[in-house]
């Protein structure tokens, strides 16, 4: 293997070690025990596929995370990691609660907020990038605006516990700051329950879902609606100001088609985990699957020079960075909509926006962005 799937946030770049992986073998077991797919096809395949599990990985936290513990609860019991029938039924209710219209109706908000957050913005971007689909996520929650700030804090520190491999350091600041999240839902949820609105939130609690099913949405919608779209955009904006003026004036002429490219391109997640209950691939049942998600988006078998960022790109065929099949992300025309917007609104504004400096990088378990949008706006 040329890189060890516990060791990923070591590397600054992994790209490189994808690549040689993938044209060595697009299906290959690490020494670890994990068998990686970094092919396009291959990563399709296994997601589409019915044998494809996510049970295993909700019991492996229902057994190693201390009983009791909120964490336990919340990664036990998200619907990303839950089999049919429970998935099935459990994804029927949030459908009915996450609407099309729901996301459609909130575009206006969104392009004022964004407008708002770039007023304050002197020479740095990434705080407009972070607040925006935090902001976005409690509108839809219905979160009090003074509460925001403190759930975005928790997300961050939450997100190690997703890894294949946690430090233990990161192991007991995400325990805390689940126990704190559970504590903050558990209240709004009370509230909602004795005044409903019309949000997110009062839609949910009209569906006929378990206490541990609906405490386990809340959190997971409220994270994955925040910081995936924040890296997404952020990696997105540093490898456009990187291509050159002339991806920049692209993305005016058609900011959709841009939006899908920056969605390959800078792929928020990594990878994320299944288990086979039959062979596929040369891959035997029973064993980790990672899907590396942002290997197979670069993969050079669907694209014409896939390394390269080009927002002219036909979308085709789709990104996988919010999979395939059953478990395709609910929330992901709402980040779509997030990452068109906040991107039009900066390049209207700021046509001749360039990077100042080294944007750094960070990565939290299957996650991985940037620390800093550093800019000159004048």
């Amino acid at each position: 293997m040329h890189f060890e799937p516990t060791r990923l946030a070591e590397l600054a770049d992994p790209f490189p070690a994808y690549a040689a992986q993938r044209a060595e073998a697009p299906v290959a077991r690490s020494d670890t025990g994990f068998w990686c797919i970094t092919g396009y096809d291959e990563a399709a395949a296994v997601l589409r596929s019915p044998a494809a599990t996510t049970g295993f990985i909700g019991a492996r936290y229902r057994e190693a995370l201390p009983e009791g513990s909120a964490a336990r609860t919340e990664l036990g019991y998200r619907i990303n990691f839950l089999d049919p029938p429970d998935h099935t039924r459990v994804r029927h209710h949030v459908g009915r609660a996450w609407t099309p219209r729901r996301v459609a109706d909130l575009r206006p908000w969104v392009e004022g907020l964004a407008e708002r957050l770039l007023d304050e913005v002197t020479d740095d971007l990434r705080p407009a990038a972070h607040a925006l689909p935090s902001l976005v996520i409690s509108e839809l929650l219905g979160v009090p605006d003074a509460d925001r700030a403190l759930l975005a804090d928790l997300t961050e520190a939450t997100a190690p516990l997703l890894g294949v491999a946690v430090a233990a350091d990161d192991m007991a600041r995400g325990l805390e700051a689940s126990e704190r999240f559970a504590e903050y839902v558990e209240s709004l949820l009370d509230d909602r329950r004795s005044e409903p609105g019309d949000d997110l939130l009062s839609a949910l609690l009209a569906e006929p879902l378990s206490h541990e099913e609906l405490l386990s949405l809340v959190v997971t919608l409220y994270a994955a609606g925040h910081r995936t779209t924040r890296d997404l955009f952020s990696r997105g904006l540093v490898a456009l100001l990187e291509a050159g003026p002339e991806q920049v004036e692209a993305v005016i002429d058609d900011p959709k088609r841009a939006t899908e490219e920056l969605v390959r391109y800078s792929t928020p997640t990594h990878y994320v985990g299944r288990v086979l209950t039959e062979p596929l691939d040369g891959i035997p049942p029973w064993e980790p699957v990672l899907i590396l998600l942002a290997a197979a988006n670069r993969d050079p078998r669907k694209w014409d020079d896939p390394e390269r960022l080009d927002v002219t790109r036909t979308p085709d065929p789709p990104p996988l960075s919010f999979v395939l099949g059953p478990h395709h992300c609910l929330g992901a025309n709402l980040a779509r909509m997030e990452v068109e917007v906040l991107l039009t609104a900066v390049l209207r504004r700021w046509p001749d926006i360039r990077l100042t400096g080294d944007p750094g990088w960070w990565c939290a378990g299957p996650f991985r962005g940037v620390e800093r949008l550093p800019v000159a706006v004048a």
